[in-house]
C-alpha cells in the first residue's frame, strides 16, 4: 500500500496523526496540523527548518567549570498552515454530528496529502471541503498549500499568515523542553497585491527566517481583501460555488542565504507559471525513481510491507540535504528533544542512507566536517589540551545536554562520527574526501581518546564515560566505547598510510601541518588500538559492558515496586546506576557493528545475558535486538523484536509519538531488513551477506550500492543477487566468496551455489 489514509477523526489522536502525516524535504517540514483548525484539544501547530536554531541560557541549579551556559533549541517558524473555513458565516470544523465521509490519506508515490469531509451547516445545506498539499522534493523551500470549498451558498476563506509563534513545553517530561518557549520575533510583514512577505529572527543566534506566500485564486468572481495585522497577514476570499485557494509558500533563512527575502523574491518568479498538478506530477516522477533505486519490498506480511514503506518515505522527508543541516531525533516531525542531533544519526540512520543513497550520505558527514570549530572548543572546556570532543546533543554544535552523566560523559560520540566516516570510506573509496575532510575528523575525534586514555598493565583503558546505555553511566572502559576507540585508531592508521601514497599527499600534509599534528601521533592511535582493554565476565565468555558492571546486584524486575516504565520517569538515576539493568542495547551494539572482533560463542552469550536485563525503554533497543537475534539464526525471534519496532510510532506503543516520529527507530527498523534478515554488512572493504527469511513472509527485496555498484538482493526460498549497473565485484555470502558479475542465485538454506552469471 502506497499511502497511509484514515477514514475517521478521532481527536485522541490528534496530535499522534499530526507527527504521522508530517511532510517534508530534508530542509523543510509541516506537521500535518487542520489548515482549518481544530474545534478543541491539543495541538502542536508546527513548521520548521532543518539546521536552524536559536540559543538560549541553560540554568543549572549547581554550576561547575566546563558546564553549558547556553544551549540550542530549534524554533517553530510562522505558521502559514492556516485557513479558515465560513459557510453562510457558519465556521467549518470537525465537529461530531456536523461531519461525514471524512477521509485523510499521505500518499507515497506522489508525497501528496489530500484530506476532506462534507460539512452539514446548521441551515441544512452541505458542503464538500478538500485540503491539499506538497511539499516539494525539487524544491526544499517550497510548500504549496490547496484549500477547496464546493458550496451553494456564501463562502469565506481566511488565510492567515502568523508570526506570534511559541514552541511547545512540558515540564513533565524530560524529552521534551521546558522553560523558554519564544525564539523567534516577529521583525517584519508586508502584503503586495495577493503576496505576502514575513520575516522573523531570532533574538540570540541573530538567524532570520523569511516567508513568502503567494495566493493564487482560481474564481474570478471573488472579493480578496488583505490585512496587516499586528504579528500577522490575513487574506480573505468571499465569493460562492466552488472557491479553489491555493497558497505557495517559498521559506529559507539566513544560515543559506545571505538576503533570504530577495532569495525568495527570484525564486518564487521561476515557478509563475507553474501549477499544482504540475508540480506533484514531478514529485511523482521524483519519487517514481527514489523506489525504483531504494524499494524494500516484503511478500506475505502486509503490516511489515506498509510499515517499512512508511518509514522509507520519512527517512526521506526527514533526512538533512545539506552540510547546515542533520537529523534530529524526531526529524521535522516534532518538538520532542528540542531539534537536537544526536549519535542517531552515524549508527541508526547513516548505514540505510550510506546503502542507498551515498552522495546524501556524504552531506551528513559534510555538517560534522563543519562542526569541528564548536567540537575544538567544547574539548577545551573539557580540559582537553589539543583534538575535538563532539556534543552529545546540539544543532549549531554547541554542547546542549545539562545532565552530563547521560550526556557529555558519552564520548563514544567521537568514535560513532569516525565509524560513518570510515563506512563511507569503505563504501565508496572516496579517498578525496578522506583528504579534504574526512582525516581531519578522525584525528581530531582520536586525539580525545589518547588524552583521556592511558596504559596499566600494558593494556590502553578510557576511564569515566557513559556507553550507549544511559541506565549506566560513568564507567571504566565501556566496551562499546572501547572497541569503536579501537576500530577508529586502526582505521584512521590505514588511510592515513594511503593518502600519503595518493594524488591527495598534498592536500594531507597541509591539513596536517594546519593542526599541528606531531611525527608520531598516528603511531601511537595505531599502538593503542593493538594494546586495547577490553572487560570480560569472569569465565570470559562474553564481553563485560564495562569493568564494574556485572558485580552489581541485578534490578528487581519481578519486584512490584521497581515495575514501573521507562524507568527514567520514575526512578532517581543513581537508584538506576547502581544495578545492572539497560535502557538499551550497549555491548550487542558494538557486535553489530564490529562483529570481526568477536567470536560467535561470546556474541552469543552475550546476547542471552543482556537481554534478561534489558527493559527496552529506548526506542533504539528493539530494532538491535532484531538485527542481532537474526545474526544469532533466531529468526523468529528476530522477527518479533522487530515487529515492536515497525509500529512503534504507527501505534504508539511508546507514547510519545506526538512529540514526533522516532528517527532511529525508524531507520533501525529498516536495518532489520537488510542487516538483520539479510545479514548485510559492509567489513574491512567488503560487503558481507547472511540471508534468512521469517516464516512469516514469502519473499522479500532491496536494493543497495557498494563501491559504485547498484545492487538489487531477493530472497525467497532462495537469494538472487544481481547487479544492476557497475563492473563485477567479489562478495561474501555466508563467508564464501563469490564474484558478482550479473547474478548468482544461492540456496542459503544447504549453502550452495545454483546459478553464477
Amino acid at each position: 500500500m502506497y499511502y497511509l489514509e484514515k477514514t475517521e477523526y478521532q481527536e485522541k489522536n490528534q496530535l499522534i496523526e499530526e507527527s504521522l502525516y508530517v511532510q517534508g524535504n530534508g530542509y523543510l517540514g509541516l506537521r500535518g496540523c487542520f489548515e482549518e483548525k481544530y474545534p478543541h484539544g491539543n495541538t502542536i501547530r508546527g513548521t520548521y527548518i532543518n539546521g536552524l536554531y536559536e540559543r538560549v541560557p541553560m540554568n543549572h541549579a549547581e554550576f561547575a567549570h566546563g558546564f553549558p551556559e547556553e544551549h540550542d533549541r530549534q524554533p517553530r517558524i510562522m505558521d502559514f498552515q492556516t485557513c479558515e473555513v465560513f459557510l453562510d458565516g457558519e465556521r467549518a470544523q470537525l465537529i461530531q454530528g456536523k461531519t461525514s465521509q471524512y477521509s485523510r490519506r499521505l500518499n507515497f508515490e506522489n508525497g501528496e496529502s489530500i484530506r476532506s469531509y462534507c460539512y452539514h451547516t446548521d441551515n441544512g445545506k452541505k458542503a464538500l471541503l478538500t485540503f491539499k498539499r506538497v511539499v516539494s522534493l525539487e524544491c526544499p523551500s517550497l510548500a504549496v498549500l490547496v484549500t477547496e470549498v464546493n458550496y451553494d451558498g456564501a463562502i469565506e476563506l481566511i488565510s492567515v499568515i502568523d508570526g506570534d509563534i511559541e514552541n511547545y513545553s512540558d515540564h513533565k517530561d524530560p524529552r521534551t523542553a521546558r522553560g523558554q518557549t519564544k525564539l523567534l520575533e516577529y521583525e517584519k510583514g508586508e502584503i503586495e497585491e495577493d503576496t505576502c512577505v514575513m520575516t522573523l529572527k531570532t533574538t540570540q543566534s541573530h538567524i532570520k527566517v523569511t516567508a513568502l506566500i503567494n495566493h493564487v485564486i482560481n474564481h474570478h468572481s471573488v472579493n480578496v481583501s488583505h490585512e496587516n495585522r499586528s504579528k500577522q497577514l490575513i487574506t480573505r476570499v468571499n465569493g460562492k460555488g466552488n472557491i479553489r485557494l491555493e497558497k505557495w509558500c517559498f521559506v529559507s533563512d539566513s544560515l543559506r542565504q545571505a538576503e533570504p527575502e530577495k532569495y525568495l523574491r527570484k525564486l518564487s518568479k521561476e515557478f509563475t507559471f507553474e501549477t499544482y498538478e504540475s508540480l506533484t506530477k514531478r514529485q511523482a516522477h521524483q519519487l517514481g525513481m527514489f523506489w525504483k533505486r531504494t524499494q524494500i519490498s516484503i511478500e506475505g506480511d502486509d503490516t511489515a510491507a506498509f510499515a517499512t514503506r512508511f518509514m522509507q518515505f520519512q527517512l526521506l522527508q526527514n533526512v538533512g540535504v545539506d552540510a547546515y543541516s542533520n537529523v534530529s531525533a524526531k526529524g521535522l516531525s516534532g518538538e520532542g528533544y528540542e531539534g537536537h542531533y544526536f549519535w542517531d544519526t552515524e549508527i541508526y540512520i547513516f548505514p540505510v542512507i550510506l546503502l542507498t543513497d551515498p552522495k546524501r550520505a556524504k552531506k551528513l558527514l559534510e555538517y560534522r566536517y563543519k562542526r569541528l570549530p564548536e567540537s575544538r572548543e567544547e574539548a577545551r572546556k573539557l580540559g582537553h589540551l589539543k583534538g575535538a570532543k563532539y556534543a552529545w546533543r546540539t544543532i549549531s554544535g554547541i554542547e546542549s545536554s545539562g545532565y552530563f552523566p547521560a550526556g557529555t560523559a558519552q564520548y563514544h560520540i567521537n568514535a560513532d562520527i569516525a565509524y560513518a566516516f570510515i563506512q563511507y570510506y569503505q563504501a565508496t573509496n572516496d579517498l578525496a574526501f578522506m583528504a579534504k575532510k574526512g582525516l581531519e575528523v578522525l584525528i581530531e575525534t582520536g586525539r580525545v581518546f589518547m588524552d583521556m586514555g592511558h596504559y596499566h598493565d600494558g593494556h590502553f583503558h578510557i576511564y569515566d564515560v557513559t556507553g550507549p546505555d544511559e541506565y549506566t553511566a560513568i564507567v571504566n572502559d565501556n566496551y562499546y566505547t572501547n572497541v569503536m576507540v579501537a576500530h577508529h585508531f586502526k582505521w584512521l592508521n590505514i588511510i592515513y598510510q594511503r593518502l600519503l601514497h595518493s594524488p591527495y599527499k598534498d592536500i594531507v600534509k597541509d591539513k596536517c601541518m594546519h593542526i599541528f599534528l606531531e611525527d608520531d601521533e598516528i603511531e601511537q592511535m595505531k599502538k593503542a588500538s593493538e594494546r586495547m582493554y577490553y572487560p570480560m565476565d569472569k569465565d570470559k565468555s562474553f564481553y563485560a559492558q564495562d569493568d564494574s558492571f556485572l558485580s552489581k546486584p541485578v534490578w528487581p524486575f519481578e519486584n512490584e515496586d521497581y515495575m514501573k516504565r521507562p524507568l527514567l520517569l520514575n526512578y532517581h538515576p543513581l537508584a538506576i546506576y547502581r544495578h545492572q539493568v539497560l535502557k538499551q542495547a550497549d555491548s550487542l551494539l558494538a557486535h553489530m557493528l564490529l562483529e570481526e572482533e568477536v567470536t560467535e560463542s561470546q556474541m552469543k552469550k552475550g546476547y542471552e545475558y543482556y537481554e534478561k536485563v534489558t527493559t527496552h525503554d529506548s526506542s533504539l533497543s528493539s530494532c538491535i535486538y532484531g538485527i542481532m537475534a537474526a545474526r544469532l539464526g533466531d529468526i523468529e525471534k528476530a522477527y518479533d523484536y522487530l515487529h515492536e519496532s515497525w509500529v512503534m510510532d504507527l501505534k504508539d506503543t511508546h507514547r510519545n509519538t506526538k512529540d514526533g516520529l522516532h528517527m532511529a527507530n525508524i531507520s533501525g527498523s529498516l536495518l532489520g531488513v537488510i542487516y538483520g534478515f539479510a545479514g548485510v554488512r559492509i567489513i574491512e572493504e567488503k560487503l558481507y551477506i547472511r540471508p534468512q527469511k521469517p516464516s512469516k513472509w514469502d519473499a522479500y527485496s532491496f536494493y543497495i550500492y557498494f563501491k559504485g555498484r547498484h545492487i538489487k538482493i531477493e530472497v525467497a526460498d532462495k537469494c538472487r543477487i544481481t547487479c544492476l549497473s557497475g563492473k563485477p565485484l567479489s562478495i561474501y555470502i555466508n563467508d564464501a566468496c563469490y564474484e558478482l558479475k550479473k547474478e548468482i542465485e544461492y540456496d542459503y538454506q544447504s549453502r550452495q551455489t545454483l546459478t553464477h552469471l
